[in-house]
């Protein structure tokens, strides 16, 4: 792994081929593209065989899986902002990448929202409460809540906020790298000297809007198809989620780059420190998922334990232990050596792993609310939905660095970062 870029490289990336800061796969394009259609043939069966509620169902959990990793991505690039942190910049376009797909994402949970306002494919099953408020009646602060109307202008208002913030943060940071690899090199300059001192200011707000925004909205979209069962942790413990995901999606991410002249500015320590916080927010997601068991269990609250009860019937039973051993136990104890945070041999099967666990997580979350036991026995509509929320996923993130620098070269911070800072 190259890391043999001292002082001066300010000076020296004016001089390389500027061609190489971009990247083009157009196999992994057609990949993608492959993906997208196979997805959309699967689910166009689900809706065949009159399984929309399932087919919807599966759309939610995978969309908001990578929906996550990309908030996860604009956050992680946020909280660096605040404290200028430079061992983040020569990877933070990786994350601003994958926060491209955020407001794709927001536009396919609009497409369900509108599904279920004209209940199309059944869609308004889904969320059995829109169905039947009755159920609800004893939950004073639910039935007060979970009101159809309210519930889409909320979800709607959320993600445009989201998604607002993200296409605001994005246009801030590609500017000047733009106006740098069109040569105006002091004008670029100048934008990063305000952009920096502004961001320090706007960018702890723009946390808590994160923060806040995303805890009602996981809320709403997840925890809502179980309308009986109340969790405080919900927003904590879907951040946990998100954060072990995001750091396992980059590094692959930066593996696959290595060979690219943009992985020739990353050191192992950047791998390294991806790894430690992979590590670390395995024993966080771990903490959090045993404090929602813990405190059920002494509290002894029918309606809280039926949530748990329900996952432990087949086949749901078996994704709790897979995701007991994949998401915590593997990577708990094979991470601790500090080669296995950048030995590829190593750190990329537990990153693939920790994000097979976390996919089977969502699917856990979500499943078991919509569709009986005995509709899972071949999972075509659940994997069929992965394969074209990845394939959009993908083609974003492609799109995005084909157009964009995949390294912040106009970043003031990334020639210290470069020099060995950190």
């Amino acid at each position: 792994m190259s890391s043999n870029h001292g002082h001066g490289h300010d000076v020296d990336l004016k001089h390389v081929d500027k061609s190489l800061f971009y990247v083009h796969a157009p196999r992994l394009q057609a990949f993608a593209a492959v993906l997208l259609v196979l997805g959309l043939i699967a689910m166009g069966v689900g809706f065949f065989r009159h399984e929309g509620p399932r087919v919807w169902a599966s759309l939610i959990f995978n969309n908001f899986f990578f929906f996550c990793l990309g908030l996860g991505g604009m956050i992680l690039s946020t909280c660096t902002d605040v404290i200028s942190a430079t061992w983040h910049r020569p990877i933070r376009r990786i994350q601003e990448a994958f926060g491209a797909y955020v407001p794709v994402a927001a536009v396919l949970f609009f497409i369900l929202v509108i599904a279920i306002i004209f209940n199309l494919g059944d869609a308004k099953t889904v969320y059995r409460w829109i169905d039947h408020p009755e159920m609800l009646h004893h939950f004073w602060g639910k039935r007060s809540w979970l009101v159809p109307n309210f519930f889409y202008i909320r979800v709607v208002l959320f993600l445009l906020m989201l998604s607002g913030l993200v296409i605001f943060q994005l246009k801030k940071t590609t500017t000047r790298d733009r106006l740098w690899m069109e040569g105006r090199y002091d004008e670029a300059e100048t934008y990063a000297d305000e952009y920096r001192v502004k961001s320090r200011f706007w960018s702890a707000p723009s946390l808590v809007i994160f923060g806040v925004v995303f805890t009602f909205l996981a809320f709403d979209v997840t925890m809502s198809l179980a309308p009986t069962w109340l969790s405080t942790l919900w927003g904590g413990w879907s951040f946990a989620v998100m954060m072990q995901t995001l750091m396992a999606a980059t590094l692959i991410a930066m593996f696959s780059l290595r060979d690219h002249k943009i992985g020739s500015f990353w050191k192992r320590q950047q791998f390294h420190d991806i790894g430690k916080l992979m590590h670390g927010f395995t024993v966080f997601f771990a903490y959090l998922t045993f404090a929602h068991v813990l405190t059920y269990w002494y509290g002894n609250m029918p309606e809280e334990t039926e949530y748990f009860m329900e996952r432990l019937h087949s086949p749901w039973v078996y994704g709790l232990f897979a995701v007991f051993f994949l998401g915590f136990v593997i990577p708990l104890y094979s991470l601790i050596p500090a080669r296995a945070k950048w030995t590829a041999g190593w750190t990329l099967p537990v990153a693939g792993i920790i994000l097979l666990a976390q996919w089977i997580t969502n699917l856990i979350l979500v499943m078991p609310e919509v569709i009986k036991v005995d509709q899972m026995s071949v999972p075509y509509v659940e994997v069929g939905g992965f394969f074209m929320v990845f394939g959009l996923f993908m083609t974003t993130f492609l799109t995005f660095a084909k157009k964009v620098p995949m390294l912040p070269v106009a970043d003031p911070l990334l020639h210290e970062a470069l020099s060995g800072g950190h």
